[in-house]
């Protein structure tokens, strides 16, 4: 039933939204002013890996250029960010960026298999309840953690962790906020 309310509620937003290029010009547009990123200040939301701490809004080419070379990367159409979506995979994590302001932002990074724990503790093939007593900030009601710039989105399917991701956090209005 979950899974079928998650479905139906992200297949609405899409319909809403649409997907295609945004403009500059758009008032619906949010672009986000660089000096306003975490710089550096994550609290509790941000990732490791290879001993490299990064997060949300992070600039593409530091944290790259402190980890491994990535196993592959891909490039489409942005439906949330002026431009391309680029996303780097790298063993057990990938790394998604967008260009905000003329500047390469990390905008997503989500765990792919059970290769990986998060700083958090958190691990896909986890219980629901070994997840919660890992990370307790999340919150009892639902599985998504906001520090008001990232958000961490844990997804259980019959209670087990299927899913793990970071992204923007949202405002009221719907539109990512800095």
């Amino acid at each position: 039933m979950k899974r079928t309310i998650l479905f139906l509620t992200a297949l609405l937003m899409l319909a809403a939204i649409g997907c295609g290029p945004a403009k500059a010009d758009d008032p619906n547009t949010v672009f986000i002013d660089p000096n306003a990123v975490r710089g550096g200040e994550y609290g509790d939301l941000y990732f490791e890996a290879y001993g490299v701490r990064f997060g949300i809004y992070d600039e593409t080419e530091q944290v790259l250029s402190a980890l491994p070379a990535y196993n592959s990367t891909f490039s489409e159409q942005s439906c949330a960010f002026p431009g391309a979506d680029v996303s780097y995979s790298f063993g057990g994590f990938r790394i998604m960026t967008n260009e905000i302001d003329g500047v390469s932002r990390i905008t997503g990074i989500s765990v792919k298999d059970d290769t990986v724990k998060t700083p958090q503790g958190l691990y896909i093939g986890m219980s629901e309840a070994d997840a919660r007593a890992a990370f307790p900030a999340l919150p009892e009601s639902d599985w998504n953690a906001e520090d008001g710039t990232a958000l961490l989105s844990v997804i259980v399917e019959d209670g087990f962790v299927t899913r793990i991701e970071y992204s923007p956090a949202v405002g009221e209005d719907g539109y990512a906020i800095p």
